[in-house]
């Protein structure tokens, strides 16, 4: 639920890098194509006749997320309310907003942009309930092309015979499953690492072998504290009369604990400006234009979560009373410099891929995710110094490399944001598609989800994702 775009800078970074089309005054606009935002009406920068909703919550119900805007204040990280702001400073404590429309509903993609009067147009078919076995391709006199695609009922009965549809594509074929299951499609019509087809006697369509390489994730460590129950949102847990007001509250107007998504602020960061005990931003001659978002070099490269809950799997003891909850900070690495694999497991598509994430495979993602663990250990103790009542619950040994590096292995998890496996690069650089998304060898046939990102986007994927569809659809306009 959280909508987050890219710092400008990334942009900057892309047409470094030699991208043409995707600087941040090309996508801007299509960001704003399809949003309207509730929460900032008067800002040029944002969309305000889309479908698609999002709302910054104004209430903060929790008093550790006040105290957290305090504490980053005070180590120097300035507090913005406009998160997507292109002007705000790429270091931040920054208020978020969420995809949740005026009446308290959550608006996701498919409420935005399938709403049944979209759903039951003449001239859109949607299929349920199928697995899409290969795209179908076809030697022409001008090269290879995607005529179709192949697709069965889904089940998970093994060795069931599945009957098999075909659908031919009068122009083109989008493929937008994802950075799981595009390049896992692909590689079952014959395109990717032609000895990994091989050793699964695929018949090689196209040696492409940016098709599941450079697969990226925002790894995640939990920093976790003990607070006060009523402070968190554990007490919805283990008090049914908080959790009955609550609905009540949310059912009749729209407000309180049901509509708040878990995290409301996130505190954004560079490594390099951080101090060794993360504590303080310290500042070169440049001075403000480190925190120039528009700079390459200033995309921030960690992320805190302020969250009023348990943000691990593991269930603590310790918060079984009536008193005790818990509050963390998820320390993200947001520029991770390693990337790992996904490959075929079978020829069955039912079959999940086999995803080597090679979380921490680079030594300097060690160097970045110690610095955001102290940062979350900093904010704790200012948090403590402001009289907030704190108490270790999860947390390292010492601030020793050695401890923090044993710390992050034991505590690091998935944020979800699976990336990169079809990345936008030339295919000497493992690049997937080009600079107006179409797959490198194969007329007709393009890809418009999360696996085109050169590299993982430094933030939440949802909204780029949804503007990286907006461009493929002019492409797609503007080729015909």
């Amino acid at each position: 639920m959280l909508y987050t775009r890219q710092v400008p800078g990334e942009f900057s970074a892309w047409t470094e890098a030699g991208r043409k089309g995707w600087t941040w005054d090309d996508v801007e606009p299509y960001y704003n194509k399809s949003e309207t935002t509730l929460s900032h009406t008067k800002s040029e920068h944002r969309g305000h006749k889309g479908p698609w909703f999002n709302r910054r919550l104004d209430d903060i119900p929790m008093q550790n997320i006040s105290e957290t805007i305090a504490a980053t204040s005070s180590f120097g990280i300035p507090y913005v309310t406009e998160s997507n702001d292109p002007s705000a400073p790429a270091v931040c404590c920054a208020r978020l907003d969420h995809t949740i429309d005026d009446q308290g509903r959550r608006c996701s993609a498919f409420d935005a942009f399938l709403p049944p009067h979209v759903a039951l147009r003449s001239n859109l078919d949607i299929c349920t309930e199928i697995v899409v076995t290969s795209v179908d391709l076809e030697e022409t006199p001008n090269g290879l092309r995607a005529v179709g695609v192949f697709f069965e009922h889904d089940s998970i009965i093994r060795g069931k015979t599945h009957r098999r549809y075909h659908c031919s594509a009068k122009r083109e074929v989008i493929l937008s499953s994802g950075a799981i299951g595009t390049p896992k499609i692909l590689m079952l019509s014959g395109v990717g690492p032609a000895e990994h087809l091989k050793s699964l006697n695929i018949p090689v369509k196209k040696d492409l072998p940016g098709v599941g390489a450079n697969l990226q994730d925002h790894l995640g460590v939990p920093v976790i504290f003990k607070a006060p129950k009523h402070d968190t949102f554990e007490k919805l847990l283990s008090n049914p009369f908080s959790i009955l007001w609550e609905l009540i509250k949310y059912l009749l107007f729209a407000t309180g604990l049901m509509l708040c998504p878990l995290p409301q602020i996130s505190i954004f960061a560079l490594s390099r400006l951080l101090d060794d005990d993360s504590n303080t931003v310290v500042h070169s001659a440049n001075g403000k234009a480190e925190f120039d978002a528009h700079i390459s070099s200033n995309v921030p490269d960690i992320e805190l979560m302020a969250l009023s809950i348990n943000a691990s799997d593991e269930q603590f003891v310790e918060l079984k009373d009536w008193y005790t909850g818990a509050f963390s900070y998820l320390c993200v690495a947001l520029r991770p410099e390693s990337h790992g694999t996904l490959r075929l497991r079978s020829v069955d598509p039912r079959d999940f891929p086999v995803c080597d994430l090679a979380f921490l495979t680079k030594p300097n993602d060690y160097v970045v995710m110690r610095k955001a663990v102290k940062l979350g250990l900093a904010l704790g103790r200012r948090l403590r110094e402001q009289g907030y009542p704190l108490r270790d619950l999860q947390v390292p040994d010492s601030e020793s490399d050695e401890d923090l590096d044993k710390f992050i292995r034991a505590g690091s998890r998935t944020t979800f944001h699976y990336s990169s496996t079809c990345r936008m690069a030339p295919e000497a650089e493992l690049g997937a598609v080009d600079d107006q998304l179409r797959v490198h060898g194969i007329q007709g046939l393009r890809i418009a989800d999360a696996s085109i990102f050169s590299s993982i986007p430094a933030t939440h994927l949802q909204a780029p994702v949804v503007m990286v569809a907006e461009r493929c659809a002019d492409f797609i306009k503007a080729s015909y």
